[in-house]
């Protein structure tokens, strides 16, 4: 097809030349070979701005670039996005694939990002564990993993989720229909917030809560015991757990074990501290 409207357009230029007087019979002769080179140049841009525009995207992808932390194969991702060995550039809806994505358990947030002509990358950031619960699977204990949202995303220790002696064990919850994905009740989001915020700032000051016990009020609220890893005192608390109000907790546990004071807890409910000692 090219090739045929370039042989036209090379006629309508002889047909000029021979109807012209012979001075611009001359110029014509510097004349044709230039246009004949614009006409094959036309002709040549033109099929390769079909190829790139056209033809290319239409075409099975030639990258798919996949960002992120292991624990989720290839193939898994591929299909969750909705992506095959004939997908193309046009044919890959990048919101629908983000959003397929994001539904897989393990996935905090995932964004897609398509390549012109022929290539995607797909970013993933997974889900990453601010602590973890024990619950009883057939008999046996199984440990279950949360995120900062409160997602249950991870049962058992898989691999996907290293077995981190830091994180606290929440215990108080009861679980129904259990399953990766089970987002636990809203009223416990600030829970979930306190502790993302220890572990990203002071992880060494989580590692000292071996367990959090939580008490069910009524209107949704609840209260909060601690049980340090080194200590068999409990501390009561309210809803929240800061940095600040827990070194205090914990300096102050200190202070009375180092005056032998045989403590059975301390309690932080009233905002003055005030501590019970054991029965001898």
């Amino acid at each position: 097809m090219e090739y045929k409207a370039a042989m036209e357009y090379n006629a309508v230029i002889d047909e000029e030349l021979e109807a012209a007087d012979p001075e611009e019979k001359e110029n014509f002769k510097f004349e044709k070979p230039l246009k004949r080179i614009l006409a094959a140049c036309s002709v040549l841009l033109a099929g390769e701005l079909l190829w790139l525009f056209v033809i290319s995207p239409c075409m099975p992808l030639g990258t798919v670039d996949i960002k992120g932390p292991g624990g989720i194969s290839r193939a898994e991702v591929l299909e969750a996005a909705g992506i095959g060995p004939r997908s193309s550039f046009m044919s890959v809806n990048a919101a629908a694939s983000e959003e397929a994505l994001s539904a897989i358990p393990q996935i905090e947030a995932a964004r897609v990002i398509k390549h012109f002509p022929d290539g995607v990358e797909i970013s993933l950031t997974k889900r990453s564990a601010v602590a973890a619960a024990v619950t009883d699977m057939n008999g046996r204990a199984v440990p279950v993993f949360f995120d900062k949202e409160g997602v249950l995303f991870q049962i058992g220790r898989n691999g996907g989720q290293e077995a981190d002696a830091a994180l606290p064990v929440i215990s108080g919850l009861v679980f129904e229909n259990i399953r990766p994905g089970l987002r636990l009740p809203e009223f416990l989001s600030p829970l979930w917030k306190d502790l993302d915020a220890l572990r990203t700032e002071a992880p060494e000051l989580l590692s000292t809560i071996s367990e959090i016990q939580i008490s069910k009020k009524k209107y949704d609220a609840y209260e909060l015991t601690l049980y340090p890893a080194y200590n068999p005192a409990k501390i009561r608390i309210g809803q929240h757990i800061s940095e600040d109000k827990l070194r205090y907790m914990l300096l102050l546990l200190d202070v009375l074990n180092e005056k032998g004071v045989a403590l059975d807890e301390l309690d932080f409910r009233t905002g003055t501290a005030s501590y019970t000692v054991r029965e001898m």
